[in-house]
């Protein structure tokens, strides 16, 4: 594993005692360039070896997919992390580690099974309202595992157009961690 920068493992902790303190589901605000991976590669290993959970990175761009489930491996090479990309011919279902595509997966998650975790990076991409692909997606990943909680990772937690990307009535409802 990855030796982490003293604010990657902050936000670690923020993370972790964001999970234990409230039932929503958090946030984490790193610039781009800040290593928004190490982070996730440390939840993800910790979520799996630590808790013997199921973790889901949600991305929108197959550059993305390549690119985190490239480094998770790197960092992380004991997580077997699969890939799920119908951009990149990659249906994996049975690691304890996915890194999807959400338009890959969005209508699939009982095909997927139970996660414990879902991480979305870059989550400013979610759309505030309505029935979007995250939304459609993590209402299902509900059903399969009522008790699945959300992290968000993001350079940008703010909006133009409707403002912060955190609300009460959202997927994710409090940034836990920011990087100034």
């Amino acid at each position: 594993m990855v030796t982490l920068r003293p604010y990657q493992r902050e936000a670690v902790d923020a993370v972790y005692a964001h999970l234990r303190q409230r039932d929503d589901n958090p946030v984490v605000v790193i610039p781009t360039g800040g290593g928004k991976t190490p982070v996730m590669a440390t939840l993800c290993d910790d979520a799996v070896t630590r808790w013997n959970g199921r973790v889901l990175v949600l991305a929108h761009v197959k550059e993305l997919l390549e690119q985190t489930a490239g480094t998770l491996d790197r960092m992380a090479p004991q997580l077997h992390v699969g890939l799920y990309s119908a951009g990149l011919g990659r249906r994996d279902t049975e690691h304890p580690v996915i890194v999807a595509g959400i338009q890959s997966v969005f209508r699939r998650a009982a095909e997927l099974d139970a996660f414990d975790l879902v991480i979305i990076d870059e989550a400013h991409m979610i759309q505030p309202e309505g029935e979007g692909m995250y939304q459609t997606f993590l209402k299902d990943a509900r059903v399969v595992n009522p008790r699945v909680r959300v992290i968000g990772l993001t350079a940008t937690p703010f909006r133009m157009t409707s403002g912060m990307i955190c609300q009460p009535d959202h997927f994710l409802n409090h940034v836990c961690y920011e990087v100034g």
